[in-house]
């Protein structure tokens, strides 16, 4: 997380997270450190359906469609959290962390999404036993790398005027 930091602080990147199956752990660990305030603008945790809709804007359609633990919710949710928080980098991430499924769901997996001006991408990964903690922190683990290398790979998109 300290690496994520500061490559964030080195680029002058602010980031924003929208936080489901990990209920806000992300957002926690990275204000464990200092200076995270200078990068880290918020986060929602969006637990349930309601705030998800609500407050991110995800479409009632896309959840009856494609479930609550999909690539198209955590995509509606990234894009709903920059109209919430006008982060440079918008993260999302749903899934299910276990021991118990979503409706209409059968993996404890997860679906994180980048955002960075034109760059949209979202993964999904899938955990390899049915341990709540640890999968969380898996897929916390997991979204760092995953900016990590967005940054790496958009170096040249990210440099500041």
């Amino acid at each position: 997380m300290k690496e994520l930091l500061d490559k964030l602080l080195s680029k002058q990147l602010t980031i924003a997270f929208a936080e489901s199956m990990t209920g806000g752990y992300i957002s926690s660990e990275l204000t464990k450190i200092p200076e995270a305030s200078k990068a880290f603008l918020g986060s929602v945790v969006s637990y349930s359906q309601d705030v998800k809709m609500g407050i991110l804007n995800v479409k009632k359609e896309t959840i009856n469609k494609y479930s609550l633990v999909s690539s198209n919710v955590s995509l509606e949710m990234a894009r709903g959290l920059l109209k919430v928080i006008n982060a440079n980098i918008s993260v999302s991430i749903t899934g299910n962390a276990g021991p118990t499924l979503e409706a209409n769901t059968n993996e404890l997996e997860c679906y994180i999404t980048v955002i960075f001006r034109s760059v949209e991408r979202t993964i999904n990964y899938r955990f390899k036993e049915n341990n709540r903690l640890n999968n969380i922190i898996e897929a916390t683990n997991k979204v760092i790398e995953i900016v990590n290398e967005i940054i790496e790979e958009y170096q040249t998109i990210f440099i500041t005027k």
